[in-house]
């Protein structure tokens, strides 16, 4: 059963949700948001499935590239949606065995660090800041700056290819050299 709608789209667009007026402009309003979040939900999977699946297939300049995208178009969502956070920044680092990864806090590969070093930078607030991960990022809420930030987990053998890879233009993508 489909639902009919009594105001025109008119009405509808005249709106102002940044000061919505009663009730039922107020309804009108979370129900657009949800929806323009189901989309955005829905283009940001997909953009780390194309990024993962070229990631997998050993393309990582391209998968670079994508990701680049992903961070992008999540940026312009960031303002407008709660993300929920389900643990802590000491949490997501416990995610990942301190002998195999880095942590690249910065987008820049040749200034990661060891977890155990990056962990000692930061204070007890710092750690309990809230947190979630994936297989190789993790997502914090910065209260210092108030913003998102992400972090790339960078597992070692991916360091090792790359500080053994003269090339500058190669340096900056995850690529090993065979």
């Amino acid at each position: 059963m489909e639902r009919e709608s009594k105001w025109t789209q008119k009405r509808k667009n005249s709106i102002d949700c940044s000061n919505p007026k009663g009730f039922s402009e107020r309804a009108h309003c979370q129900g657009k948001k949800k929806k323009k979040m189901k989309k955005s939900q829905v283009i940001l999977n997909e953009l780390n499935r194309v990024a993962n699946g070229l990631e997998d297939m050993k393309l990582l300049k391209e998968a670079k590239a994508i990701h680049n995208v992903f961070v992008k178009v999540a940026s312009e969502f960031k303002n407008e949606y709660q993300v929920p956070f389900p643990m802590n920044l000491d949490d997501a680092l416990n995610n990942y065995d301190s002998g195999t990864y880095s942590v690249d806090k910065k987008g820049s590969w040749e200034d990661a660090e060891p977890i155990s070093d990056f962990r000692e930078e930061l204070s007890d607030e710092d750690l309990h800041q809230p947190a979630a991960v994936d297989d190789n990022h993790i997502v914090f809420y910065n209260e210092d700056e108030e913003h998102v930030e992400v972090m790339n987990m960078i597992p070692k053998h991916h360091m090792d290819s790359l500080h053994k890879n003269p090339s500058d233009e190669t340096r900056r993508i995850k690529r090993a050299k065979e």
